[in-house]
């Protein structure tokens, strides 16, 4: 009768010790979410509007090797994100686009949507150009 209950005692103890660890958890409260970004393709700028977990809103600008970061408002953060919104769509539904192949120079993304402006769409281009002017007055 020992000899079982020595037996179950350590087949219990060796089981214990056998269990698969827990998984860490891997959400990072210092995640970043990419409200919109403009990627300017021959000069390597890029222009994004970014919001944490924790509501803080920043803009970031990176040039090449060069990154600035700027924390702005909310109430900024989100008339900023309905201002792009808004020439985002117009250069997507009302403003057509140039026919035959060209060079892409301006590649815009909003919420997962990607759009690419070519050289030769002078309209587009002007839209965006004068959103991009607003951001870098910014800094």
């Amino acid at each position: 009768m020992k000899i079982i209950v020595f037996f179950f005692l350590m087949t219990s103890a060796i089981a214990q010790h056998s269990e698969q660890p827990v998984k860490e958890d891997s959400t990072d409260l210092r995640e970043e979410i990419v409200i919109f970004s403009i990627e300017e393709v021959g000069k390597n700028k890029t222009w994004f509007l970014e919001r944490s977990v924790s509501e803080t809103n920043v803009i970031r600008k990176k040039e090449k090797d060069d990154e600035v970061v700027k924390k702005i408002d909310g109430r900024v953060a989100q008339k900023l994100d309905r201002e792009f919104a808004t020439r985002f769509l117009k250069c997507q539904y009302e403003i057509s686009a140039v026919e035959g192949e060209c060079k892409v120079t301006l590649r815009l993304t909003m919420k997962g949507e990607t759009q690419e402006i070519c050289e030769k769409d002078e309209q587009k281009s002007q839209e965006i150009a004068s959103f991009v002017e607003d951001l870098s007055k910014r800094f």
